[in-house]
């Protein structure tokens, strides 16, 4: 009879030692989750063309799958948003014009508890103006989840009150430029909708219509952590990290980059085509692409957006490193028609100095967003580069169908419009390759072809 009990025993202790091994593993798979380490973020850019409307999102990455679903879902709203407004406006004053959505974003702020990303989106609606906008996220760490402000601040204190006091002071100490914003604000949640936890305090974003920017106003942590619940009043303790902590994969030491903004910053003589690519770089998209042009020995041209050149400068390198042309794609892929020169001038010439920083390339060739002509202002040297084929339905079409409708309208010294933010673009590119070749074509770099187009404009 002791053997049942013995048996009885062991099975207790060993239930018991196999839940507290689950627990504990759970607890540490929790804290992983939770995600007290700093995140290495990525970029992700989706653009679309249609002829009724472009749009444009950059948006970041995080290894907290909760907090990329979020940032998701907004992107994926704000495309829905525009969708219906663009129609309406469309129905009311059928305009030919394109509408544009444009999202873009910064990473405020992140510590060990706390990620902070603040979108900016521009709607431009033709005849109906551009609205600029911005959406402000504070995420929490331990559970993925967007914070609310009533849930950052205690409920017995009516926050938006002594924010608004402490931004006014800010504003009088800071000058008279300011008067005719004090005359504005008012001591509502309107006002300050858009704030974001840092480490030194509490940043305050207010539009200002005489910018397009809106002022930062950062209210101290000795004042605003008294506002806040102690939760969250606790995490100005912590060590402040601004930025993404670089990877050994994506970043390596190049990490500088991600802060770059607008405001610091061998041929035969048979038939020729060029390849070109637009939108990239992509750390994984790009890297393949490279693969298959070296299988065929083929030279090309990659048109990079200067944000993304930011987050992945070692793709840009290695391109450049990998004997391809570089070329300016522009900072964020904006439609230049609601452009200012001066702002047009800022995209271009972003793009220009941390693409030649990075590579060390000279960047003499420009493309410009939805096929965009440059400004009549827009005096800075370089060649503005078209394309004569593209397959307009590329990005709902199988690699073959995309390939064949090129391959139908090519011939000597067409320039080819390719992006390489898709996987489906390497395969592509691997059947152009054979076949153009089996026709009888050299595929160089568009500069190329630029070049022997003006050697025989001289000669004539």
């Amino acid at each position: 009879m002791r053997q049942p009990i013995i048996y009885t025993i062991l099975f207790v202790l060993l239930t018991a030692s196999g839940c507290s091994f689950i627990a504990n593993a759970n607890e540490e798979s929790g804290e992983k989750m939770g995600n007290q380490a700093m995140y290495d973020v990525s970029i992700e850019t989706d653009i679309s063309e249609f002829e009724e409307y472009h749009m444009t999102a950059h948006y970041p990455q995080t290894p907290n799958n909760q907090i990329d679903q979020t940032i998701i879902d907004y992107v994926n709203q704000q495309k829905a948003l525009f969708k219906q407004e663009s129609y309406k406006s469309k129905q009311k004053n059928d305009g030919s014009q394109a509408h544009e959505l444009h999202i873009d974003f910064e990473v405020i702020h992140q510590n060990q508890r706390f990620f902070v990303v603040r979108f900016i989106e521009t709607i431009d609606l033709g005849e109906g103006g551009v609205m600029t906008k911005q959406t402000v996220l504070n995420f929490n760490k331990k559970n993925g989840k967007a914070l609310s402000l009533e849930e950052l601040f205690k409920e017995d204190i009516y926050y938006v009150d002594r924010l608004h006091d402490w931004t006014k002071e800010k504003l009088i100490d800071a000058g008279e430029e300011n008067a005719k914003l004090l005359d504005k604000l008012e001591a509502k949640p309107a006002f300050y909708e858009d704030v974001a936890l840092t480490g030194e305090g509490v940043l305050v974003f207010i539009n200002d219509p005489a910018s397009e920017e809106p002022l930062r106003v950062m209210i101290e942590k000795d004042k605003v952590s008294k506002l806040l619940r102690s939760d969250y009043a606790d995490a100005f303790k912590e060590a402040a990290e601004v930025g993404a902590k670089p990877t050994s994969e994506n970043q390596g030491s190049d990490n500088k980059y991600q802060d770059f903004s607008l405001e610091n910053h061998l041929h035969g003589e048979g038939k020729e085509v060029a390849l070109t690519f637009d939108d990239g770089p992509h750390p994984e998209v790009t890297r393949k692409i490279l693969d298959v042009l070296d299988k065929y020995e083929a030279k090309a041209s990659f048109f990079m957006i200067g944000k993304r050149v930011g987050y992945y400068p070692e793709v840009a390198r290695e391109v450049s490193e990998r004997g391809h042309e570089i070329g300016n794609h522009t900072w964020n892929h904006p439609r230049l028609g609601r452009l200012s020169d001066e702002q047009i001038n800022q995209q271009i010439s972003s793009t220009q100095t941390i693409l030649e920083q990075v590579t060390g390339q000279r960047v003499d060739l420009l493309r410009l967003p939805f096929g965009n002509l440059p400004s009549a202002n827009y005096q800075e040297e370089g060649n503005v580069v078209p394309w004569t084929i593209y397959s307009e339905k590329w990005e709902d079409q199988k690699p073959e169908a995309v390939a064949e409708d090129i391959l139908s309208e090519v011939e000597e010294d067409s320039i080819i419009l390719l992006h390489d933010l898709q996987l489906s673009t390497v395969e592509t590119v691997d059947l152009l390759l054979e076949k153009l070749y089996a026709k009888g074509y050299e595929v160089v770099p568009v500069g190329h072809l630029i070049d022997k187009q003006e050697n025989r404009s001289v000669l004539n």
